[in-house]
């Protein structure tokens, strides 16, 4: 109690060593009670002894422990506790802790971190859904990217699109009661459908022989790649870009039988979307945060040494290596594992086992990721998209694939891992600010290079739009 409670101030000394000893005596006391209520015959006869006669001592009997009275010692010791606990809470000071107001998750602390960070809607391509939202003529509502979106799959087309989710006529929401008739999506409110690039098609009651022309509504573009929707997002309104290609091998494979999806994940965060792509340009940070092993118990005992090597306005698609300024890329090794951080105590075999696994990173635009896996069993794919929800709010899915002789339990594995790896930035994601020119020192990261890459996915618009999407 002593230990948890600290050390009483000098003054209330005496009084701890009373009370020890008091406690002390009365334990004592309890100690020598007796269960029986008659004296032992054997003691009644010591007082008979007459004069000159000697005291046997093997007749005389001294309490047992056990024969104790258990039920007295423990409402004593019950006592003499809340005693000592009453008396320390009326004479010893409090040292409570002081509380902490720091909550990143405030409107106060948003505001702040919106000053310091780019617009929260980088533009490029965003996964806002999968193949199987939209399944079954079901309609897919969407809020990210400071809009509100509703997909649906064309009954006759099979192609999916993506609308603005207010229907132009009176702003009925499309995708609360929209149903999908043949290739359109049916409003609710007043039966106006509109195709999959946003024109109406028919509306019920209008007495004109064809549709206005003006009656439509915004569609985004739209790419369906390995079961996942993505749009293109322009703060300008231009359209797209760059194509999506570095998964095109993947899509390949798995459509032949020689890859296949062993697993998803999905994770959210409050954090702004530029954070994973921030961290290619710190390698060091690898040193920290990702130094212990992503494993459950074994990170707080086996830690690993990794490099990097960063490479902007180029990756790989397809295989080989590719010169785009939107594309982006990191090559990862494992150098060895050590117990407790100490380079001194390096486990047996870890730089050849570690070394035999080697991870490439293609980032593709603003927020979508390919990880490519080597292993001595076979190589694994991780597609990882970041959807914009709102400014400070991710969400992240990562798809796992592997070539068809690699065990499902390997990949189940690395899944894990990869979990277990983003949750180790975590903490510091959702609690810092950005700097766009840092206070560096010779052994940092090339940042410089990672900004220049990052500034070309926002325009003149980009700020605009994250500070009306605020109101959130």
């Amino acid at each position: 109690c002593l230990s948890k409670m600290g050390r009483s101030p000098t003054r209330h000394v005496f009084f701890e060593r009373v009370f020890w000893v008091a406690t002390a005596a009365a334990a004592t006391a309890v100690l020598c009670i007796r269960p029986e209520s008659q004296p032992d015959s054997r003691q009644a006869e010591i007082g008979d002894l007459g004069h000159g006669q000697f005291l046997n001592f093997t007749d005389v009997r001294l309490p047992s422990l056990w024969n104790l009275n258990w039920g007295v010692n423990l409402a004593t010791a019950a006592v003499a506790t809340l005693v000592y606990s009453l008396c320390r809470a009326v004479l010893v000071p409090s040292r409570a802790r002081s509380k902490s107001y720091h909550d990143p998750k405030t409107p106060k602390f948003k505001a702040l971190r919106a000053k310091f960070f780019p617009p929260g809607y980088p533009n490029g391509w965003h996964c806002v859904c999968n193949a199987s939202d939209v399944e079954g003529g079901r309609v897919h509502s969407i809020s990210a990217l400071g809009t509100h979106m509703v997909a649906f799959r064309g009954e006759d087309s099979g192609v999916v699109g993506v609308l603005d989710a207010f229907c132009p006529h009176l702003g009925a929401h499309l995708g609360s009661g929209g149903t999908v008739e043949g290739d359109a999506l049916k409003c609710p409110f007043h039966g106006w459908e509109f195709a999959t690039t946003g024109k109406c098609t028919h509306i019920p009651y209008s007495r004109l022989e064809a549709v206005p022309p003006r009656a439509k509504t915004k569609a985004y573009e739209v790419r369906e790649v390995l079961e996942r929707v993505y749009v293109w997002f322009d703060a300008e309104g231009r359209p797209p870009q760059w194509e999506l290609a570095c998964h095109e091998d993947l899509a390949s494979g798995v459509a032949s039988g020689e890859w296949y999806l062993g697993a998803t994940r999905t994770l959210e965060f409050e954090q702004h979307s530029c954070e994973m792509m921030l961290n290619s340009a710190d390698p060091y940070h690898f040193q920290t945060l990702h130094a212990p092993l992503p494993l459950p118990i074994l990170d707080h005992v086996i830690t690993a040494f990794h490099t990097i090597k960063q490479f902007y306005g180029s990756g790989v698609v397809n295989g080989a290596v590719t010169e785009k300024e939107w594309l982006a890329s990191i090559t990862e090794k494992t150098t060895g594992l050590f117990l407790f951080g100490k380079s001194w105590l390096p486990i047996p075999f870890s730089a050849t086992s570690a070394g035999a696994v080697g991870v490439g990173v293609t980032f593709e635009g603003p927020t979508i990721m390919h990880f490519t896996i080597a292993t001595p069993f076979g190589k694994l794919r991780q597609v990882k998209t970041v959807l914009p929800v709102e400014p400070f709010k991710q969400f992240v899915e990562s798809r796992w694939y592997a070539e068809r002789h690699v065990p499902m339990l390997l990949v189940r594995f690395f899944a894990l891992l990869g979990v277990r790896a983003l949750e180790q930035d975590r903490q510091v994601w959702e609690n810092k600010l950005y700097r766009d020119k840092p206070m560096l020192v010779s052994g940092d990261g090339p940042f410089p290079a990672f900004f220049r890459w990052q500034a070309q996915f926002y325009s003149e618009s980009s700020a605009a739009l994250s500070e009306h999407s605020l109101d959130w």
